[in-house]
C-alpha cells in the first residue's frame, strides 16, 4: 500500500480545495487512478467551507468563563466548545473531553492550530457530504472513481500522541466486519470488526504531520478496502456507550462517585 503526502500552498476560505489538492498532487509525480483514496485533513477543508471563527466576535457566557477558569482556556474557545459539543464530560488544562456526533474528542473539534492567529477552526458541518461532494467532483472532472476520507486527529486512552480518525467517508466501506470468520487456529471471531477508515486515517496522519509540513492531504493506493458507491458518517463507525468498555466503566465510575 502506498501512502504519499500531498503538499500544498496555504489554503484559504476562497479556495476550491480540490483545485489546490490536484495542483499539489501534480508536484508529487502521481496522478489519481481508479480505486485510489484521497485523505483530506478536516481543518483546511473546513477553512474552504467557512468554518473559521474570529475569536474577537465570540461572546463568552458565564458558563464558558467558568469552564475557562477551571481548565486554563480562553473563554472564547470554551464558548465555542459549548456551542459545538453534544456533551462535555470533563477536562484537563487547556482541553475539554467532549462527545460530538457520537464520538469522543477533544474540545468538540474546536482547534487553534494551522489557522491564522486570532481565529479558531470548527469541524466541517457535514463531513459525509463533503467527502461525497469531492468524490463526485473527481468523477466529473477526471472520469475516475476514487474514495475520499475526511480526517481528524485524536488521542487514545492512556496512550501518548495523536492518531487519525475518520469523520466522513465516501466510496469505500469504513468498517470491516470479521465476525463469523475463523483465525489461524480455527477459532471463530465473535466481536472483531476492523476500523478500516480510522486505520487509513492514521496512516495519512503519519505522513501528513500536524505542524508546519503543509501537507493537508495524502494519496492512498492499493488500500485493502471494499469500494462502494455510498457515503458514510460517524453513525456507521459508532458503538453504543453501553457496548464500549471505556465508556461503560467511565459511566459506572460517574454513578458511583
Amino acid at each position: 500500500m502506498l501512502v504519499a503526502p500531498i503538499k500544498t500552498r496555504i489554503i484559504t476560505r476562497d479556495d476550491d480545495i480540490l483545485d489546490v489538492l490536484l495542483e499539489g498532487l501534480s508536484e508529487t509525480g502521481y496522478t489519481l487512478e481508479d480505486g485510489d483514496i484521497l485523505g483530506i485533513a478536516e481543518t483546511p477543508l473546513g477553512t474552504t467551507e467557512g468554518q473559521e471563527v474570529r475569536l474577537s466576535e465570540v461572546n463568552p457566557s458565564e458558563e464558558a468563563i467558568s469552564l475557562a477558569e477551571q481548565h486554563s482556556m480562553l473563554p472564547e474557545v470554551a464558548q465555542l466548545v459549548l456551542d459545538e459539543a453534544d456533551e462535555i464530560l470533563g477536562g484537563i488544562p487547556h482541553v475539554l473531553l467532549t462527545i460530538k456526533n457520537n464520538t469522543l474528542m477533544a474540545n468538540a473539534g474546536v482547534d487553534k492550530s494551522n489557522i491564522p492567529q486570532g481565529y479558531a477552526s470548527l469541524l466541517p458541518k457535514n463531513p459525509k457530504a463533503s467527502a461525497e461532494r469531492i468524490r463526485h467532483q473527481v468523477k466529473e472532472r477526471l472520469g475516475i472513481n476514487i474514495g475520499v476520507l475526511i480526517i481528524d486527529s485524536r488521542t487514545q486512552p492512556l496512550r501518548l500522541g495523536n492518531i487519525g480518525m475518520a469523520l466522513g467517508v465516501s466510496g469505500f466501506i469504513p468498517v470491516a466486519d470479521d465476525r463469523g470468520r475463523t483465525d489461524l487456529f480455527g477459532n471463530e471471531l465473535r466481536i472483531t470488526r476492523r476500523a478500516v477508515a480510522d486505520n487509513l486515517s492514521s496512516a495519512c496522519t503519519a505522513v501528513m504531520g500536524e505542524s508546519d509540513e503543509s501537507a493537508p492531504a495524502a494519496l492512498i493506493r492499493n488500500a485493502p478496502v471494499q469500494m462502494s458507491n455510498d457515503s458514510y458518517d460517524s453513525s456507521v463507525m459508532w458503538i453504543s456507550p453501553k457496548e464500549c468498555m471505556y465508556m461503560a466503566i467511565f459511566n459506572q465510575w460517574r454513578q458511583d462517585k
